[in-house]
Formats: C-alpha cells, sequence, structure tokens
C-alpha cells in the first residue's frame, strides 16, 4: 500500500487527466442494476477493465464487496491511492477481462464501465460467465453525451461533423452501447435474453472547461496543430454563440446506456 506522500502525485496527476471533465454515473444506476439482476444487498463484484476506478469507487461507498481488475498497473495504483484517500476497502487484481484468474462461480456480478469496447468480446463475455455465479449477472454500461438532449449539444456534433470526427475513436462508446454491444450479448452462451436500460443525468461545466474537454480528446490530438487551434477557436464562437461564458456553469446532458444479462442457471 502507498504511504501518504506517494499518493499524492498519483492522486494530482488523475485530477488533472481528462477524467476531471467527465461526468460521474447517476446515483440510480447501481440500485437499477441490483435490482433488475435480483443481486444480494451487499453482491461481490469484479470491476472489468477499472482503470481508476471510477465505478469500482461508487459501487465499494455503497458497501459492495468490490474487485477492481485492471491489467494497468499505473492505474490500479490510482484506483488504490483513491481508495485508500476515500476510506473504501477494494480489491485489486492486474489481469486481462479475457483472462482474470479469478475462481469459477465466485462473484454476483460482473461489470464493465467505458471498457466492454475494448476487450475481445467473445473470449470476455466466455470469462464473465465462468466466474458470475448461477443466477448472479453482467452490468456493461457508458456514460455518452446525448446528443438530442440541448441546442448546443446539436451544434457540437454539427462541429465534430465539419471536421470529420464521428469517423473518429469520439464515437465508439456511443457505438458500442448499442448495437454492438447487444449483438455480442446475443451470441454469447450462458446468459438470459439481455436488456438495455437508459437513464439521463447532467453534468455542469464551466465554458473554460468544456473547451479543456474537448482539447484532451484523441480525436483532437489527431488533427494538426493549425487544425486543432481553429477547432478550439469554432468551439469557443459556439460557446458564445449560445451565451456560454466566464465562470457560470452550464448543464451537459448526458445518458447513461446499461446493458444488463442474468446468468442462466446450471
Amino acid at each position: 500500500m502507498m504511504d501518504a506522500v506517494s499518493r499524492g502525485p498519483l492522486l494530482d496527476a488523475w485530477a488533472r487527466g481528462p477524467e476531471r471533465y467527465l461526468p460521474m454515473y447517476p446515483d440510480g444506476l447501481f440500485a437499477l442494476i441490483r435490482r433488475e439482476l435480483r443481486l444480494p444487498a451487499r453482491p461481490a463484484v469484479v470491476d472489468l477493465g477499472a482503470g481508476t476506478g471510477r465505478a469500482s469507487l461508487a459501487m465499494a461507498a455503497l458497501g459492495w464487496v468490490v474487485t477492481a481488475l485492471e491489467p494497468d498497473r499505473p492505474s490500479l495504483d490510482v484506483l488504490q491511492a483513491r481508495a485508500t484517500e476515500a476510506g473504501l476497502l477494494v480489491a485489486t487484481v492486474q489481469a486481462t477481462a479475457e483472462a482474470t484468474g479469478l475462481d469459477p462461480a465466485s462473484v454476483d456480478l460482473v461489470t464493465a464501465a467505458q471498457s466492454f469496447h475494448w476487450f475481445d468480446q467473445p473470449a470476455a463475455l466466455a470469462e464473465m460467465a465462468r466466474v458470475v455465479r448461477p443466477g448472479g449477472g453482467i452490468a456493461l454500461f457508458w456514460n455518452v453525451r446525448d446528443r438530442e438532449g440541448s441546442p448546443f449539444i446539436a451544434g457540437y456534433y454539427r462541429l465534430l461533423a465539419r471536421y470529420g470526427m464521428p469517423k473518429r475513436l469520439y464515437l465508439e462508446g456511443e457505438r458500442a452501447s448499442g448495437r454492438v454491444t447487444q449483438e455480442a450479448l446475443a451470441g454469447a452462451d450462458g446468459y438470459g435474453p439481455p436488456r438495455m436500460h437508459q437513464l439521463q443525468h447532467g453534468f455542469a461545466m464551466r465554458p473554460d472547461d468544456f473547451v479543456g474537454s474537448v482539447s484532451t480528446n484523441p480525436y483532437v490530438r489527431a488533427l494538426e496543430p493549425e487544425a486543432q487551434e481553429q477547432f478550439r477557436g469554432d468551439v469557443l464562437a459556439l460557446l458564445a454563440e449560445h451565451h456560454f461564458d466566464g465562470d457560470t456553469p452550464f448543464q451537459l446532458p448526458w445518458l447513461t446506456n446499461c446493458w444488463l444479462a442474468r446468468r442462466s442457471e446450471r
């Protein structure tokens, strides 16, 4: 376990990173998962592709027994530091979603938050079926922008289209949270019929933070430097057009798309 001195730089690095521009999961998500999958009050959960732990820590705060699984050791170190800082108990395992090393039928729930589209999906679903107890389940979920939720976001998507960005990584999570995951689940053995749930929520940002958030994304970094500056200028103009300026936060609409499937009884 890291001491307070070594925790600080890791947490500072995380706070300065792109995640600080992203919303947390809505309050009702985990209640929905527990209710729909009929889980016990304190389910044993393994969170695949846990990253720096947004979902893992949220579930641990509810009293769930959480194992965070992530192949990247530095991300796990940040996750553990944040758990210690918050007084939460989270076990960590460095492994992949396709080969967890966990015991068969050892957990009530497997989750993948913003990560399922990075997995070898048939292999990962087979591994999930192996580690989930009969009658347990899986939850695959993503936060995605609600592109129809406000005139500003609709304008932002038109701006992305002008730069050819819908073809880039920006929309990968949105595609994955729809038909891609539905098809993967339909082709997987060991599960009952999957069902997708959608929750609406919002996230307040200052205009400068919105510009910062788009500047950190891979699809902007892939542009030539001159095009990056032009894009940021266009984002500033769009903000001004909708009277979002100064330090006053404005509300961004988001959706959480969550696929649930119960493990078949053996």
